[in-house]
């Protein structure tokens, strides 16, 4: 036990954490030097719980004031949400059945993706309920798993993240995750990842942070993360005043903060009593951070957090 207490102490003396003075963020991975993330996961400040008819929900996108705009899983489906009432506002149902995965707003169009790549243009009338659609056929397939869907104003295209394969074609992307963009003007697919990264990468931080907690854990000896690292993105979002992007995986309960370079700002574990299964994230103007619970032995859940 002392050469323990000794290596540990080299460690301390090494980081530069002090045994008794470092308060740590049990539940931050990793949050690079600099960079301050700006929402407590473990305190929601408002969560509203879904009917029984979106227990499937699988994303969401804020739509207008005090409205989001949610998309069910299984079906074609469109519900619109009131947060300050907690009901369902409207519903549309822009397609057949099939696995609709992801929503986005984008000026006054509303953007679906399926989990095939395919995607969905709606064109929706609040005032007299109508609605048009149209869908676009990408090179992501099946075998890519696409999840996550975002807006980038900036460079005025779609980011759409996939859960599965990284790549269009048959190339070797074991451990990789990636994300494409769809450019908006042009109506095309990027042919490679605008973002990819490797699970290895979480794997380190997850290490480095352990060895911080040292710091904070009484000099109680734990070993380094072992084994491999679960990271399949569920959702995606652009927070809309630093316009960096954040992924969420329900399968690894993570949510990652990165820039548009793909470089790692933030590593955040996801408490799992609130976090059930995570499938969709949006903001709001002002910076609000929402997220949503697909339901299964619970009820399906909206959560949203202010900034800091």
């Amino acid at each position: 036990m002392q050469v323990k207490k000794t290596i540990i102490l080299l460690i301390l003396f090494l980081f530069g954490y002090t045994a008794f003075s470092q308060e740590i963020d049990k539940n931050k991975l990793f949050e690079q030097s600099g960079y301050k993330f700006p929402y407590l996961l473990t305190e929601p400040n408002n969560s509203w719980k879904l009917p029984d008819k979106l227990v499937e929900v699988s994303g969401l996108t804020y739509y207008d004031k005090n409205e989001l705009a949610l998309v069910q899983d299984e079906k074609g489906n469109i519900y619109f949400f009131d947060i300050t009432t907690g009901k369902v506002t409207d519903k549309i149902d822009f397609s057949d059945k099939g696995d609709y995965e992801g929503i986005e707003l984008v000026n006054d169009h509303i953007w679906v993706l399926e989990s095939n790549g395919n995607l969905f243009r709606i064109k929706y009338s609040k005032k007299d309920k109508s609605y048009k659609t149209k869908d676009y056929k990408t090179d992501l397939s099946k075998k890519n798993d696409t999840e996550g869907l975002a807006f980038d104003r900036i460079g005025n295209r779609l980011l759409i993240a996939c859960k599965g394969h990284p790549y269009i074609d048959d190339e070797k992307g074991k451990n990789k995750r990636a994300v494409y963009s769809f450019d908006l003007e042009e109506e095309k697919l990027s042919k490679k990842p605008v973002i990819k990264f490797d699970l290895k990468q979480i794997k380190e931080l997850k290490k480095l942070n352990t060895m911080a907690k040292l710091g904070v854990d009484l000099l109680t000896f734990i070993n380094p993360s072992k084994g491999d690292v679960s990271f399949q993105p569920s959702g995606i979002a652009i927070h809309p005043q630093t316009g960096n992007i954040y992924l969420l995986a329900s399968v690894g309960k993570l949510l990652i903060v990165c820039n548009d370079e793909g470089d790692f700002l933030a590593v955040i574990k996801l408490k799992s009593s609130l976090f059930n299964q995570p499938e969709g994230i949006c903001f709001d103007p002002d910076g609000n951070l929402y997220i949503s619970n697909e339901g299964d032995d619970f009820a399906a859940t909206i959560l949203k957090f202010h900034p800091n």
